[in-house]
């Protein structure tokens, strides 16, 4: 995605910090410092995060490496403190940005992300799998407008795999769908989700334990150039709530007000805790200062009113959250937090642990 992005996340927050954005109700997550998961001397960005059915946890990313070939690397970890070897799951040509991963309830891994051809400037989805992590199937494309980007993977209770990304191909950006009903062997038609005049960008989707869907994206006003998404100020969070997936209410902007358009709102994810069953929103934002912050809301609480996660004059941004647990259980109010920093001069992954 290389991006010099605004946002700012890491350092040990202040408690006092957290009590004065504290989620109201809700008792303020403690994060441990940050650390390090890539060691490329290149580019690391756009991590995507999961705990797996075994136990571990799996972190993708995209890597631009010296010698300028763009791909996804994986490396997982027991207990996210000791971490393997990375490993290479995409190659050929294309510059490979932005992934997203499931593992569904048979135990496979399903990937997708968006393909950059850079001499024709055309931009596809595509998807793999994988039984182990380590072996992938031919990478297949299942975008073909040549103008796609910014995927999300979702495997709902009944089986079904869901891609949702951003396409120009209509004019202005707008979201599309494909659908899965064979564990990935065969997809769908491409449909399109939003109409509006805005340009929508960075889909995140959930299927909560009632069986709900909720959808968070980042919504510009029209006419936004693609290019400018970390820095046109009229980008808010908007979430579409449906009760099966294909007929949506009308959105909301979710991000707190800014009436005067002086900040940056973008790069949206959704997290449920099951335990009390409140539904999160992240999101990066340059409200918090010169460099901005990733934040956290409660989506039944005040928009004003959430937790800024990170605390620091560097860029930090595209954070991620997953449950995570040890030795094969999840450990309850436990989270695992990945982004991309600055805080040693290259852009790398980080991550951190957060307890409720």
């Amino acid at each position: 995605m290389n991006t010099k992005a605004v946002a700012c996340i890491c350092a040990i927050l202040l408690s006092t910090l957290l009590v004065d954005h504290m989620i109201a109700g809700q008792a303020k997550p403690q994060l441990s410092p940050p650390f390090r998961i890539s060691n490329n001397a290149g580019e690391d960005e756009d991590p995507a995060i999961l705990m797996g059915y075994d136990g571990r946890i799996y972190i993708v990313w995209s890597s631009k490496r010296r010698g300028g070939e763009v791909h996804l690397y994986m490396k997982s970890s027991e207990d996210g403190i000791t971490w393997s070897a990375e490993e290479r799951i995409t190659s050929g040509p294309d510059e490979d940005y932005y992934p997203s991963f499931v593992q569904s309830k048979d135990g496979t891994f399903h990937v997708v992300w968006f393909g950059l051809e850079k001499r024709r400037k055309q931009m596809v989805i595509w998807y793999s799998r994988s039984r182990d992590g380590r072996t992938w199937t031919t990478p297949e494309q299942i975008s073909h407008a040549e103008a796609d980007w910014a995927p999300v993977i979702h495997e709902d209770s009944a089986g079904t795999l869901r891609v949702v990304w951003s396409s120009s191909r209509t004019g202005n950006r707008e979201l599309f769908i494909a659908r899965s009903t064979d564990a990935g062997k065969h997809w769908s038609e491409e449909e399109q989700i939003t109409h509006s005049p805005e340009e929508d960008d960075f889909p995140h989707l959930i299927q909560t334990s009632s069986g709900d869907w909720v959808l968070a994206w980042t919504r510009y006003r029209k006419g936004s150039k693609l290019l400018s998404y970390t820095s046109d100020a009229s980008a808010e969070i908007v979430i579409a709530r449906s009760k099966d997936g294909s007929t949506w209410y009308p959105p909301e902007v979710s991000s707190p007000p800014d009436e005067a358009s002086r900040y940056v709102d973008f790069l949206p994810f959704l997290l449920e805790d099951k335990e009390s069953a409140h539904i999160y929103l992240g999101w990066t934002s340059s409200r918090t200062g010169r460099y901005g912050g990733i934040l956290l809301r409660d989506l039944a609480a005040d928009p004003n009113q959430y937790v800024q996660l990170t605390n620091e004059d560097k860029s930090d941004y595209d954070g991620k959250i997953a449950r995570v647990g040890n030795a094969g259980r999840n450990l309850a109010g436990r989270y695992l937090m990945v982004w991309v920093s600055t805080r040693e001069g290259n852009t790398d992954i980080y991550a951190r642990f957060m307890t409720w």
